[in-house]
């Protein structure tokens, strides 16, 4: 496959806020790529700042004091209904797959100062972002940069910058069904990214191994006993040491079936406790001897029977008495 080095800037015009209702402003750079049915995998990615970001109109340049999100997708950016440090309408989450690079800018000075700097957080961090792959299918990339004021900020505000950023991919012909699913999936993951929700805030934290197994917590059914603490070799059908397996009677069987069945407290819900080798947990038998279930087997059951008469078609096989 091909490689592709890509480099490309974004910036030489001035973002001006002029007043608190307008402190979010975005600025797109859309990259033609090679027209076809390809899928591309992004493999490595660096971003550099020619000039950094930086607020104008003084005598010197001062310190921006909000954010500013760098991000390369396949599709146009759709800001979501999310916040970033109480700034609003964040970019997609970097775990979204149209999202093949994100950087963002976190002010380090307290106020406006002539000294400019910034601390980036990226993704993927330097290291991955020169081994990535991951793969898009639009024959375009985007490069966008999203400015945050904050509200108590001095306005108006113009901010003048220059980013470079260099990629690398490489791209393969595919089957244009691939190659169409691959562009809707992107842009359905564009447009669901403005409704995402993920994680949910635990009620109880406290109790949850009780969430997850509630006989952990709480006791339960006390599954049929197939290991013993005592002796690793004795199975639930009662076998001892290496010795013949021990036959038991119908009765004995629904009477562990019954006993396997009935609500315990905890910790009686999971086995042998305080044995010579620690506590030793049941197993669980999922299935029961049909007998258990459908009820007793006949005391005489009926012989076997089988074809013995070698003039006749069928020798060997069963027949029915």
């Amino acid at each position: 496959m091909p490689i592709v080095e890509l480099r490309e800037s974004i910036g030489n015009k001035d973002v001006i806020m002029a007043n608190d209702q307008d402190r979010v402003k975005v600025v797109q750079h859309r990259i033609n790529l090679k027209e076809g049915h390809f899928q591309r995998n992004m493999l490595s990615m660096d971003l550099f700042f020619d000039d950094p970001p930086h607020v104008i109109g003084g005598p010197d340049p001062t310190q921006f004091r909000g954010t500013i999100t760098f991000v390369v997708t396949p599709t146009p950016v759709i800001l979501t209904s999310e916040s970033l440090l109480l700034t609003p309408r964040r970019v997609l989450d970097a775990c979204n797959t149209n999202v093949l690079y994100k950087a963002i800018l976190y002010n380090t000075a307290n106020d406006r100062t002539a000294n400019i700097g910034y601390a980036t957080s990226r993704f993927p961090q330097d290291f991955i972002a020169s081994n990535a792959n991951y793969p898009f299918f639009h024959d375009q990339l985007y490069l966008t940069m999203v400015f945050r004021a904050y509200a108590d900020d001095t306005f108006p505000v113009s901010i003048r910058y220059n980013a470079s950023i260099a990629l690398t991919y490489n791209e393969k012909k595919v089957p244009a069904v691939r190659s169409a699913l691959g562009v809707i999936s992107e842009r359905f993951n564009s447009m669901v990214a403005q409704n995402k929700l993920v994680g949910n805030i635990l009620e109880r934290p406290l109790e949850n191994a009780g969430t997850f197994i509630p006989s952990y917590e709480w006791g339960g059914i006390r599954p049929e006993l197939m290991v013993s603490g005592q002796n690793l070799t004795q199975y639930w059908l009662r076998q001892d040491g290496q010795d013949p397996e021990v036959m038991q009677t119908t009765g004995q069987l629904r009477s562990a079936a019954k006993a396997a069945r009935q609500m315990v407290a905890n910790p009686d819900a999971f086995g042998s406790p305080n044995t010579g080798i620690g506590n030793v947990p049941d197993w669980f038998a999922e299935f029961l001897p049909k007998g258990v279930e459908a009820g007793p087997v006949r005391e005489q059951f009926p012989p076997r029977v089988t074809q013995d008469d070698p003039t006749q078609p069928g020798l060997g096989n069963i027949i029915m008495v």
